[in-house]
């Protein structure tokens, strides 16, 4: 939306340079300010959802960098274990929850529509996320979930009152009403009797020559007064939430249909994964260290996964036949375990994409500072064996 004064009807050539020019609201000027960083979480929420739903492997309780891998790993450390453990079970209900949350809230900010609601949820799913996986990140700042949840509070303030569809939903129902711009700044009538009290005849505006009202004058208190200032809802607010609504349920179909399309290309592309489950056999303890499975179970050029008994999970490599390396696959950075990508040979960490030395467990690309724990493996009759 254009700030620019708004022209005045009948005004006297001999009272245009009284009048004063129109003052945008601060959430206006807010609006301008805060549009980089809208656009950025705009597009950052949309691409993190269409990543998850393109990705098969984010639903697949089988997957070690899977939201089910992902929820085992935080529910061991997180302030809120008590709520994830309940969780753990629907986890792929939950991925789904949180690819279309994430969704919702970066069409919202995007199209800037309903831009207050999209930042609650915004800062809901971030302060979800801090508490679940980035709560113990040391020190603090290196976690973005934190930053991202207070960097929704501005717009949870002013909402998304420029180049938004909430803006030329507002406008439209102010015209449809008969009222003014709501962009601009009304005043107490105290106010406005100060600015004309040097009127010619009592009662009429020194700008306008005609009768001094709230009615159609910028300068008064009028129908885009807050609902709580009075005390009741008029047609305008009306107009507000049926053309929102309308708008909101044409964007969430338009969502939807994307989504679906996203989850089927993402299907279809995607190649099969290269790890596997590896099961701990019973008793699997001994000088050599602790029984993960069998040698022949992790493919060559591949993977698999594993659980100690401590509860850490584990990730066993096999670049080349007969050659084993095994890491912690706890991420350094937040705790996400990391899983293997054959085509890029390559230790990723699918939460925020730290990369990691498939031969030594080192740290290749950040955030992560430091590199994999490395579990020493050895091949006895065909068993692996790890030592903690």
């Amino acid at each position: 939306m254009a700030l620019r004064t708004r022209p005045v009807k009948k005004v006297a050539p001999q009272a245009k340079k009284a009048m004063l020019p129109l003052v945008p609201k601060g959430w206006a000027m807010a609006g301008w300010a805060l549009l980089p960083l809208r656009l950025f979480l705009g597009v950052t929420f949309t691409f993190a959802a269409l990543q998850k739903i393109a990705n098969p492997a984010f639903f697949d309780k089988s997957s070690s960098g899977g939201i089910y891998a992902q929820m085992l790993q935080a529910d061991r450390h997180s302030p809120i274990a008590f709520l994830l453990s309940h969780l753990i079970d629907k986890s792929t209900i939950a991925g789904w929850g949180m690819a279309l949350g994430e969704l919702a809230v970066g069409i919202g900010f995007l199209l800037g529509l309903w831009g207050r609601i999209a930042a609650i949820g915004g800062m809901t799913i971030a302060l979800s996320l801090f508490l679940a996986v980035s709560f113990h990140t040391n020190p603090y700042y290196l976690g973005s979930d934190i930053a991202f949840a207070f960097a929704f509070i501005p717009f949870v303030i002013a909402g998304t009152p420029v180049l938004s569809l909430d803006a030329l939903i507002s406008r439209r129902a102010a015209a449809a009403e008969g009222a003014g711009d709501p962009t601009f700044v009304p005043v107490s009538f105290g106010t406005i009797r100060s600015v004309c009290g040097k009127a010619g005849q009592p009662g009429m505006c020194a700008a306008t020559n005609e009768a001094c009202a709230p009615a159609g004058c910028p300068f008064l208190i009028d129908e885009h007064a807050s609902v709580l200032a009075r005390r009741y809802v008029n047609g305008e607010d009306r107009r507000k939430v049926i053309l929102g609504s309308g708008v909101a349920a044409v964007t969430a179909v338009a969502a939807g249909v994307t989504a679906a399309v996203t989850a089927g290309v993402g299907r279809s592309g995607t190649p099969g994964t290269t790890t596997t489950s590896v099961t701990l056999s019973p008793g699997g303890h001994n000088a050599n260290g602790t029984r993960i499975g069998l040698a022949s179970q992790v493919p060559v050029g591949g993977s698999a996964s594993f659980n100690l008994p401590n509860g850490n999970q584990g990730i066993v490599l096999q670049p080349v036949a007969g050659t084993f390396a095994a890491y912690d696959a706890a991420c350094p950075h937040q705790g996400c375990p990391v899983s293997f990508v054959a085509s890029q040979d390559l230790l990723v960490c699918p939460c925020h994409g730290s990369q990691f030395n498939p031969s030594t467990g080192a740290v290749e690309v950040g955030p992560a500072v430091s590199g994999l724990g490395v579990y020493p493996v050895t091949v006895v009759n065909g068993a692996l064996y790890v030592k903690v």
